[in-house]
């Protein structure tokens, strides 16, 4: 089954970052018709959350169908991000 939640709605609800963290946490989110403050940041108003997912390879079909129906998308994870780990340390 799946878990997307697609915004068929005739009013979708949207959310500010912090509100979609908490409801999804550690989870990849399609978000579309993003208020975005500027166009240099990750700084946004609200948004709509399209689909969310566990796993990110799930994403695919939502975000086929979220660019069919909206001109802005995106995808991004709600969890802390992991950077690579240094394979050695220079003193």
């Amino acid at each position: 089954m799946s878990d997307a939640i697609h915004a068929d709605e005739s009013a979708p609800e949207r959310l500010t970052w912090k509100q979609i963290c908490e409801r999804y946490p550690d989870e990849w989110v399609v978000l579309v018709d993003t208020e975005w403050a500027n166009d240099t940041d990750f700084d946004f108003g609200t948004t709509i959350v399209f689909a969310h997912h566990k796993r990110r390879k799930d994403m695919s079909p939502d975000v086929k169908s979220a660019f069919e129906r909206y001109e802005s998308v995106g995808t991004y994870w709600t969890g802390k991000m992991r950077g690579p780990i240094p394979r050695f340390m220079i003193p």
